[in-house]
């Protein structure tokens, strides 16, 4: 997404403001599309100065695009934030603990949940990351930046 930046930034600096507001608009567009965590916030910015842009230089295809894209942005759900190899939330919460040392014990203390969730939660955790052990679970966190 660097490449949008860079070519906004030298719109803005150029003064080329039609290219500004079309380059503000396919970043705007790529973010949405691509609908990761934070990208709709990401995206609010861009869509203004191109809406600014559009409308004090009357470009009015311009104008239509960025109507249907406003409308895509109210009307796409947010997707959920991805964690690697389909971990859970709560998942995440617990291979943090585990990754601190935390007995199930102490996870279920600490999260307010029974021993025995606890469990379940460390099992799928080393199913779906391929873990062994909850070592190799630590260190799944560690090289994933989990902790």
């Amino acid at each position: 997404m660097a490449h949008y930046e860079s070519a906004m930034a030298l719109c803005r600096k150029a003064g080329y403001k039609p290219e500004l507001a079309w380059s503000c608009f396919d970043y705007a567009a790529t973010l949405l599309e691509r609908n990761d965590a934070g990208d709709r916030a990401r995206a609010v910015a861009p869509l203004e100065e191109s809406i600014s842009i559009s409308s004090e230089l009357l470009m009015r295809p311009l104008a239509d695009r960025l109507v249907a894209l406003q409308e895509k942005m109210e009307s796409t759900p947010l997707r959920g934030p991805a964690y690697p190899d389909g971990l859970t939330q709560r998942e995440l919460d617990v291979i943090r603990l585990v990754a601190a040392g935390r007995t199930d014990r102490e996870i279920a203390g600490e999260l307010v949940i029974s021993v025995r969730t606890v469990t379940t939660h460390v099992g799928n955790i080393l199913n779906k990351t391929g873990a062994a052990n909850r070592a190799e679970a630590a260190s799944y966190a560690t090289r994933h930046g989990l902790e």
